[in-house]
């Protein structure tokens, strides 16, 4: 370590274990996670099958409204993968807190994203640092979004899952290159739908972006498959 580096301890008095409960059994590891995203997705999937009633007839929905509820079926898919993700991270990293197994990773965070220099020095080797750090993360993961590849692929390193895609690419048996283009492009029309009502700003005209029921489909079926796929891969690591 270098001179008047500050480093993170392994073990600290005060971090007993009791900061978050004790989720040690694998097969629970993600298991919040994953009922949010379930509850989240399911509202994408009522939209989804909105002009269908329950004895499966097709109601009398004007065609407008059936595309603007695609386009809330993509914007409520992006958001229950970003709530599953933060959720994901939060049980995670407190865990690894509790138990003092921090990755590089994870510390050179936690030193370079959530405190400075100065402060760390002040406050590493106070005996509530370990709860000081949950409270940064939980403050810093409010303002942070959880979307697109690149994203998701940087904070699930601080979870201990390096390059996530390529590990759902594998478990999954699909192409990690088709993997990163899909989420990418529902991650971007999220956004064209939120902040720009889904129009083509470029044309001088108001112009409406296409939309079919394939993709508002393809979409729950993308976000899905990545969350299954994480969930998996984290309870049986």
């Amino acid at each position: 370590m270098a001179e008047n580096e500050t480093d993170i301890p392994e073990s600290n008095n005060s971090a007993t274990g009791n900061l978050v409960p004790d989720t040690s059994n694998k097969n629970e590891k993600s298991e919040l996670a994953f009922k949010i995203f379930k509850s989240g997705i399911k509202r994408a999937e009522n939209l989804l099958k909105i002009n269908i009633g329950s004895d499966s007839s097709t109601l009398p929905i004007s065609n407008d409204k059936l595309l603007d509820s695609y386009r809330a079926v993509i914007v409520l898919s992006i958001s229950a993968l970003d709530a599953y993700v933060k959720t994901f991270l939060i049980v995670e990293i407190k865990r690894s807190l509790n138990e003092k197994k921090l990755s590089s990773d994870l510390k050179k965070y936690i030193k370079e994203e959530l405190f400075n220099k100065d402060t760390l020095h002040q406050h590493v080797l106070e005996d509530n640092f370990y709860e000081k750090v949950i409270e940064k993360f939980d403050e810093d993961f409010e303002k942070r979004s959880f979307q697109g590849q690149k994203s998701i692929d940087k904070y699930m390193k601080l979870a201990g899952l390096n390059q996530v895609f390529k590990l759902i690419s594998n478990s999954a048996d699909k192409s990690v290159d088709k993997l990163h283009a899909a989420i990418e492009n529902f991650t971007q029309r999220r956004h064209l739908i939120v902040h720009c009502g889904d129009h083509d700003l470029t044309q001088t005209t108001l112009t409406e972006n296409t939309i079919t029921e394939k993709d508002a489909s393809d979409c729950i079926s993308l976000v899905t498959l990545i969350a299954n796929e994480i969930h998996k891969i984290s309870t049986t690591k």
